[in-house]
């Protein structure tokens, strides 16, 4: 029975820009970009987020666990809110009980592998999330390497997938870039100085500590996870005599560079290039470096949900379009734009669960499950108290939709309808991620946890839970 992971979680949106489109667009401006213009990266839509996505991932990890948690710890650099719980509306969404632990870790993109050490050290149980959603400044090298996503895994004693045998951390003050309190986007060095100074110095330091504490030598190791350039990762596989055929999947090419959920994304999707009973390291960047050690164990129980979400595909072929979904391009929707969405945030508090854990009820005498919960039951009549259930992880069937090219959303038109659960809920919901005329009543959905609005003038967002498709791919020009 050894410590690590008890299961794995993903979430990479759907939607992806082609890098050629913002090479397209900007070429006149900075030619130098054509470098860099091959593959797709992931991109979150306007109402998608570090806790949103974090959530999704945490549901993919939590459905592949036989075992309750009892701590949630978030870590990311794109944090929604600095003086809220952004791990507490997780648990929160997720109906966890209220005497659950959780934390927000943040100012370093080595959040998470640094996470993984420690909770390595104290061989504590519970749920490390790591989600980013990092935006770039246009025609920026970062525009064309970063993606969004997250990823989630369930950490304790037990039948692990991997066991965690040694860990070590170096912490060394070398900017290789940074991000100032109140700046939108990341400024980086050079990388070359990066690679010499850092990489090639700092890192085998932490390897080499870590491979004493486990008791290998580097050529035990037959996996090489490092979170970063394809450059740096082949410089650092020469300096410790690694071949570079052992070097994990950075998924630059089709997902991009996710900060923060950035080794969590690559062990998900390289854990199955590894076999039983052999070692690999899990290499964190950034001031310093993390360095942790695995010994796989066995195979997932069910198939890892991140090849299926690379395929889920919605491809962007509209620069614009990004832009606008990331708020960096200010599009004038006109007067249906312009209103006041202040929050009651005592009425919220009192709805809390109904909100963010979209918990309903089910009538104790002729089992109608109704959302929300009501004093009499919409079906007998009855006015018994009802038993809490959430809708949040059903499938939903399309009832009727609308799609509303006059009502104002951030990514028209705004899609609405009635949507039905089994056992009897129907709920009046805005719709997420689907295409124009792509929607049929009858249809299967999912629900997802997303961005309702926001309150610009007190800088505040709303939750809310979404119906959203089931897989397949479309272009969206």
């Amino acid at each position: 029975m050894g410590y690590g992971i008890l299961s794995l979680g993903t979430y990479v949106p759907p939607m992806r820009l082609k890098r050629s489109v913002i090479y397209d667009a900007l070429k006149w401006a900075v030619p130098g970009l054509k470098g860099l213009s091959g593959g797709e990266r992931s991109v979150g839509s306007w109402d998608e987020d570090s806790v949103t996505m974090g959530l999704e991932a945490a549901r993919d990890c939590l459905r592949n666990s036989d075992r309750s948690i009892n701590s949630i710890s978030l870590a990311s650099t794109t944090f929604p809110f600095a003086d809220r719980s952004n791990s507490g509306i997780i648990s929160d969404a997720l109906n966890l009980p209220a005497e659950i632990g959780n934390e927000d870790l943040f100012g370093s993109r080595r959040a998470a592998s640094s996470a993984l050490s420690r909770f390595f050290r104290s061989k504590s149980e519970g749920l490390l999330v790591a989600s980013d959603a990092r935006d770039t400044k246009p025609g920026s090298t970062q525009e064309m390497l970063y993606g969004h996503g997250a990823a989630a895994v369930h950490l304790g004693e037990g039948d692990t997938i991997a066991d965690i045998i040694a860990a070590a951390s170096v912490h060394e003050d070398l900017v290789d870039q940074y991000r100032s309190s109140g700046v939108d986007f990341d400024y980086s060095l050079e990388e070359r100085w990066v690679r010499e100074e850092g990489w090639l110095k700092i890192v085998p330091q932490a390897v080499n500590s870590a491979l004493r504490e486990a008791n290998l030598e580097v050529t035990d190791l037959e996996g090489l996870l490092v979170h970063g350039s394809v450059g740096a990762s082949r410089a650092l596989a020469r300096c410790l005599k690694i071949s570079p055929e052992k070097l994990f999947d950075n998924l630059q090419g089709s997902v991009g560079d996710c900060g923060v959920p950035q080794v969590l994304l690559m062990l998900s999707h390289g854990l199955s290039k590894i076999g039983e009973g052999e070692c690999f390291a899990l290499i964190g960047f950034g001031q310093g470096a993390d360095v942790v050690i695995f010994r796989k164990n066995k195979e997932p129980k069910q198939p890892l949900a991140i090849s299926s979400q690379l395929k889920n595909r919605r491809i962007i072929d509209n620069y614009n379009l990004f832009l606008s979904l990331r708020n960096q391009l200010s599009i004038d929707f006109g007067l249906r734009s312009e209103r006041d969405n202040r929050t009651a945030l005592s009425a919220f508090y009192r709805r809390r669960k109904e909100i963010t854990g979209m918990v309903g009820g089910r009538c104790s005498v002729c089992g109608t499950l109704q959302y929300p919960r009501s004093i009499l039951c919409v079906k007998c009549g009855t006015d018994k108290p009802q038993v809490e259930e959430s809708l949040s992880d059903r499938i939903g069937t399309i009832k009727s939709f609308t799609e509303d090219w006059l009502a104002y959303t951030p990514f028209p038109p705004y899609i609405y309808g009635n949507v039905e659960f089994e056992g009897g809920a129907n709920i009046m919901v805005e719709f997420a991620d689907f295409e124009p005329g792509s929607l049929k009543v009858g249809d299967k959905t999912r629900m997802v946890f997303r961005i309702k609005d926001f309150d610009d003038k007190r800088k505040f967002r709303r939750y809310f839970w979404k119906p959203s498709p089931i897989g397949d791919e479309k272009i969206i020009s």
